[in-house]
């Protein structure tokens, strides 16, 4: 039987995708859950209106559905430096009132950037629309201004007014919204600390994975990687660090950097110096997933600053052991000691300890392995995921709209 559960219901989705970068597309984790939330919401017969800045990811779900199911529009609400949008102006909150009226939508979903903050003027004007609001969170809050500095531990004069309108900037827009969609525990517990959202209409929905075959036992683990861009936020050098001091214990072992980014030369110059260039890859940014985790037996995702890692879902999924830090929403990723590790941040040491852990014993590698997938399978199936994810948009009640009339602008009837 079809589910048709969105049926007579039009979604319009808000999406950030400044992804271009020496003259090619990146794409990333946010990019991936727009895509991901699109296709279920299509699959349940919803109508999709995409209002996007950046650059246009979507061109093969019109393909696939239509443009009489999906249909696309470049607003460049939102520039590089996630600005236009983000303040609570009354010019931009009219305009993107009447922007929402014409485009005849029920719903809005504000799939954010910028630290969970790039659509506050279009939430408040879809509430004052009557419409039902969504803004789906997958980003740590940027930290706020400290009123002290080391070289002025002064207060600046007015400096608590700003903060605390910095504060209000997030805190209106999330109580306009039925409901906040965040991607770990962590992220909403670090959002709500800064901005009291209504903690009654928060959801904790996972990152997303579909099922792989489990893998083939009995090979012996010495492939490495790191999947993200290559920066000191990510701890790629604390990474090459660690495997500078398991080298010589695991002659066999090799390390591989998926991703572009501005640490590079320095890793590439750093390996030269340990005698490891032979042995420390920089392949670079590949869309292709299946390819990249073919050639990874242990994913490491060494960050000092995270969210929800992708790359870490993706490797479990396919029986990859990680070893992750205990930053924002990476813990809650792995079983510790079960599927894999949870290290202190920027600490080279427990890093390296961890590895090799996993390169040293083939069997617990093939424990690990079982234990990620299904790990991956219970906590992060994309079919379970996407269904929780539907629900939150659409809401409890099978609600129709009437369209185009001006009475609150969108009238409700059951």
């Amino acid at each position: 039987m079809t589910d048709a559960r969105g049926a007579g219901r039009r979604i319009v989705v808000l999406s950030v995708n400044h992804l271009r970068h020496e003259g090619r597309i990146l794409t990333g984790g946010a990019e991936k859950y727009a895509l991901q939330t699109i296709q279920a919401l299509l699959d349940v017969g919803a109508r999709v209106h995409i209002a996007f800045s950046g650059e246009s990811i979507y061109d093969g779900l019109i393909r696939m559905h239509g443009r009489g199911r999906v249909t696309l529009e470049e607003t460049g609400w939102i520039n590089e430096a996630m600005s236009g949008d983000s303040r609570l102006e009354i010019g931009t909150i009219l305009n993107r009132r009447r922007w929402f009226r014409q485009r005849e939508g029920d719903t809005v979903l504000a799939i954010q950037q910028g630290g969970g903050g790039s659509f506050a003027a279009s939430l408040v004007a879809g509430r004052l629309l009557g419409l039902r609001v969504i803004s789906s969170i997958r980003q740590l809050p940027n930290p706020l201004p400290s009123a002290t500095h080391d070289d002025r531990p002064a207060i600046p004069r007015g400096f608590g007014l700003w903060r605390k309108r910095l504060i209000w900037r997030r805190r209106i827009p999330a109580w306009c919204c039925d409901a906040l969609i965040f991607n770990s525990k962590r992220v909403e517990a670090a959002h709500h600390r800064l901005y009291r959202h209504p903690r009654g209409r928060t959801r904790i929905i996972y990152n997303g994975e579909p099922s792989y075959p489990r893998p083939a036992g009995g090979r012996i683990p010495c492939r490495i990687a790191c999947v993200g861009r290559v920066t000191e936020a990510k701890g790629a050098d604390v990474l090459l660090e660690a495997f500078g001091r398991i080298a010589a214990r695991h002659p066999d072992a090799v390390l591989s950097y998926f991703g572009d980014g501005p640490l590079i030369p320095t890793l590439e110059s750093r390996a030269e110096r340990l005698g490891l260039s032979g042995r420390v890859e920089f392949a670079g940014f590949r869309s292709n997933r299946d390819d990249i985790f073919r050639q990874v037996d242990i994913c490491v995702q060494p960050s000092i600053r995270e969210s929800m890692s992708n790359s870490v879902v993706e490797a479990m999924a396919r029986g990859i052991p990680c070893v992750v830090t205990d930053v924002g929403g990476l813990p809650e990723t792995i079983d510790h000691g079960v599927s894999g590790f949870v290290v202190p941040p920027s600490e080279a040491g427990p890093t390296a300890e961890a590895i090799s852990r996993l390169l040293s014993d083939r069997e617990q590698y093939r424990r690990f392995s079982n234990a990620a997938v299904a790990r991956a399978r219970r906590a992060f199936s994309l079919e379970r995921v996407m269904a929780e994810t539907v629900d939150t948009i659409l809401g409890p009640e099978r609600r129709k709209f009437r369209m185009g009339q001006s009475s609150g602008d969108f009238a409700r009837s059951s």
